[in-house]
């Protein structure tokens, strides 16, 4: 049984999880209140899973089970968000993805690359005026964080509100700091109906006033969607980017000269290095659970209706099936299919505005500062404890 929290693995789970692969294209692990969960480790096989709605999935209530998530107690506050973009089958899913998916294409998140650019360098500016150097705190979670409040468009008073909230749920802790943040959740709740009520009044900029006031095929989103919505793309978003930075900060300084090759590399070939520190590092390590619609076969495992599947997207993205030296960086790797922004209809809605974001960091980080590196032995280093997740809780920098 795989053990995704240990933390030898987390400093260095390549060679774990392709002696993994080596045994099988499946295996086991325990997960906090999930409970013992099946894994598909093979690349072919997560994309079988994952595009495939009609034998998996994703709300658990289409697989048997009374609850979305397949779980006997949901929190109220949680329950609220449970119908929510990660946790819907089509068709309801494609109608409210439809529905948020302009803001987020390619060519409306370039037009925001200047002012991604602008906050990373300022937060920067920040961290040395204040005589800080950990940039998970300074920079890996505040990015995300700004730029996500500047795209929704919402008030001084939500963003506070919302702020705390975020950094309790995606801030890196253990499964048990979740829990105690969505206890957490009522007051930030309160205030985002007091926000659709506002800008249905008083519309103005951003894509909460945009939701809140459209209709459509999909009909016009409920208050409790709006809720889900606006979780989903805080919480989904900000964790991918802030453990991509943060890992791929450290990875570009660990492997001998990455850093002096990404500082050489033009801003295309820096999104083709993005997409492979994204390979190498798998921030987020498995997929959301997916469930049996059936008994079934699958590549050869039998499984039962409900039962539920996780893609483990880092052992996916270490097939040597798919990749050639797998276990190697090759910022210039080129086709590169890897799994880290998932695959099939729930592909990451955010991919374009997470691999901006992070591009401009690095080229704040790696541009500005000729001789960074870590301030502390890597030893010393602590890594999430969150199963699912791989990142860094600190990673303090001489930012010289």
């Amino acid at each position: 049984m795989l053990d995704l929290t240990a933390p030898s693995f987390m400093r260095a789970p390549h060679e774990q999880l392709v002696r993994a692969l080596d045994r099988s294209c499946f295996a086991e692990t325990r997960i906090i209140l999930f409970g013992k969960v099946k894994l598909v480790l093979g690349h072919p096989e997560i994309q079988d899973m994952l595009k495939d709605g009609g034998r998996f999935a994703v709300d658990a209530r289409n697989a048997g089970h009374a609850s979305p998530f397949g779980m006997k107690f949901l929190p109220a506050s949680l329950r609220v968000l449970s119908d929510n973009l990660l946790a819907l089958d089509d068709p309801r899913h494609r109608e409210l993805r439809h529905m948020v998916d302009g803001p987020f294409r390619r060519i409306q998140i370039e037009q925001l690359a200047p002012s991604i650019r602008e906050t990373a360098d300022q937060l920067v500016d920040d961290m040395i005026r204040d005589g800080e150097n950990d940039i998970v705190a300074g920079l890996c979670r505040e990015l995300p964080l700004q730029v996500i409040f500047d795209l929704l468009g919402f008030s001084d008073e939500t963003r506070g509100k919302l702020h705390d909230v975020m950094k309790g749920v995606a801030g890196g802790g253990s499964a048990f700091d979740v829990v105690r943040a969505i206890f957490r959740l009522k007051p930030a709740q309160a205030a985002l109906r007091r926000e659709f009520e506002n800008v249905r009044s008083h519309p103005r900029p951003g894509l909460v006033s945009e939701l809140a006031n459209a209709g459509g095929d999909g009909g016009q989103m409920s208050d409790d969607e709006l809720l889900a919505m606006v979780f989903v793309l805080f919480v989904a978003g900000h964790e991918t980017t802030s453990h991509l930075l943060s890992t791929a900060t450290y990875t570009l300084l660990m492997q001998p000269g990455a850093a002096y090759q990404f500082r050489r590399l033009g801003r295309e070939a820096r999104l083709v290095a993005i997409d492979e520190l994204l390979r190498y590092c798998s921030p987020v390590q498995m997929t959301k659970p997916r469930h049996a619609r059936r008994d079934m076969e699958f590549h050869g495992q039998s499984l039962k209706e409900g039962e539920r599947v996780m893609g483990l997207l880092a052992a996916g993205n270490l097939d040597s099936r798919v990749f050639r030296n797998p276990t190697q960086l090759d910022l210039a790797r080129r086709p590169n299919r890897h799994l880290g922004w998932g695959g099939g209809p729930h592909m990451c809605l955010g991919l374009h505005l997470a691999r901006t974001e992070v591009l401009e960091a690095l080229s704040v980080l790696f541009d500005r500062f000729q001789e960074l590196a870590l301030d502390t032995a890597p030893d010393n280093l602590r890594w999430t404890k969150r199963t699912g997740l791989r990142g860094l809780k600190a990673l303090p920098l001489r930012l010289q």
